[in-house]
């Protein structure tokens, strides 16, 4: 995309290859990684953070619609993808015809890749253990056992489920033990064709750490193996209270700029609405990002962006297009036209060393780290950076 508004996502592919690394470092042993790249890699850009991953080893990535399959296949990703929605025949068609792994979780699904296919095919069977959203139930393991075995056409090559609650997988007696329990039941029905097993999303991988720490044989993620699924680790963020499990690095850092000033008075407004006023003699900087940008409506007055070395506050009532911050107490009598398009960081790290998380932008705006990366709209350009993206030929 060509660029005539200062306004990017910096994208450091460095830090997902270490994030990478140091995911493998600390699973040496695993029969299954599979990063998460759905949902154009939870804001990054899918065939970029793909191609990376690829290269740093990943065998299997993971992708929600057949739609992103084919994006990644046409951007040269060569690994295992695995589609993990459901399909009808016609997807089953594409899903052959572009070597992607399904991942089944009804009959209708394991029917119409039946119709489909002409060679054998692996498959995913998902199990739904608790979430309750998608997935066999458990009770029925036996049946799909028999229908699979020794079937001319499908192989079963993975059996999975889906935690809906990560964050207790280190509780004996949690929601995810509960789950990991009915899911080694299964793997059990299943050990004749020695699938491979994944469950492990992000929050249920550190903390399988943490219990690896513990060093308690009880606990059920030191029984078995686990197959890993990361996501938003993969991307620099740890869901859990405890934050020194792994040293992730932030991949993406939200810049804007400074592109022209307004000089309030006090007593005057800024922005729809008038929902800010100048208390003081203030100084405004209008900066061209708004919530048709990803930048939510909802952080209006609650925000800070870095600007000049310092934290500034969104003030005024965010627009689709632009945003104002209130900079009197960081331009300490300089003179403007020397901080024209001056860098905005709404979140990420500064040159300076400063930074913004986008956890805590999640916070203010009452939502979850991940709907904040995946909230930066297409309109954003991606700009890769670092060792990794001149590699791999993406550098900008």
């Amino acid at each position: 995309m060509d660029m005539f508004r200062r306004t990017f996502a910096e994208v450091n592919l460095d830090h997902v290859a270490h994030n990478f690394e140091v995911l493998k470092a600390a699973f040496p042993n695993t029969s299954f990684l599979c990063p998460m790249v759905k949902a154009n890699a939870y804001g990054h850009g899918d065939v970029a953070i793909a191609l990376c991953l690829q290269q740093a080893g990943a065998r299997h990535l993971g992708v929600c619609l057949i739609e992103e399959a084919l994006l990644l296949r046409r951007g040269g990703v060569t690994a295992n993808i695995l589609v993990f929605r459901g399909f009808d025949r016609e997807g089953a068609e594409q899903l052959l015809a572009n070597n992607l792994t399904p991942v089944v979780s009804t009959w209708d699904q394991l029917e119409a890749l039946e119709e489909m296919a002409k060679t054998p095919v692996k498959i995913h069977l998902k199990f739904n253990t608790g979430m309750n959203r998608l997935g066999f139930s458990i009770e029925e393991a036996e049946k799909l056992f028999d229908k699979c075995w020794r079937h001319p056409k499908i192989q079963v090559e993975g059996v999975l489920t889906h935690l809906f609650n990560g964050e207790d997988a280190d509780e004996l007696d949690g929601d995810s033990a509960d789950q990991l329990g009915k899911l080694l039941r299964i793997l059990l029905v299943f050990k004749p064709l020695n699938p491979l097993n994944h469950s492990l999303n992000s929050a249920g991988i550190l903390n399988a750490l943490i219990v690896r720490e513990q060093k308690n044989p009880q606990h059920i993620l030191n029984q078995v193996q686990w197959g890993l699924r990361p996501g938003l680790m993969v991307y620099g963020f740890n869901p859990l209270k405890r934050q020194d499990i792994l040293p992730l690095k932030p991949v993406m850092t939200l810049k804007s700029v400074a592109s022209t000033y307004r000089m309030l008075k006090v007593g005057e407004v800024v922005s729809y609405g008038g929902t800010w006023k100048a208390k003081r003699d203030s100084v405004v900087a209008i900066v061209p990002i708004g919530y048709a940008d990803g930048y939510h409506r909802i952080l209006s007055n609650k925000a800070e962006v870095l600007f000049n070395g310092y934290k500034v506050p969104v003030v005024g009532t965010i627009c689709m297009d632009f945003l104002m911050v209130d900079v009197t107490d960081a331009i300490h009598g300089c003179d403007l036209n020397d901080l024209r398009d001056k860098e905005i960081i709404l979140f990420g790290k500064s040159d300076q060393g400063q930074f913004i998380s986008a956890e805590e932008l999640a916070h203010r705006a009452q939502t979850i780290t991940w709907e904040i990366l995946t909230s930066v709209g297409e309109r954003v350009p991606r700009v890769y950076v670092g060792d990794w993206a001149k590699r791999l030929g993406v550098a900008n």
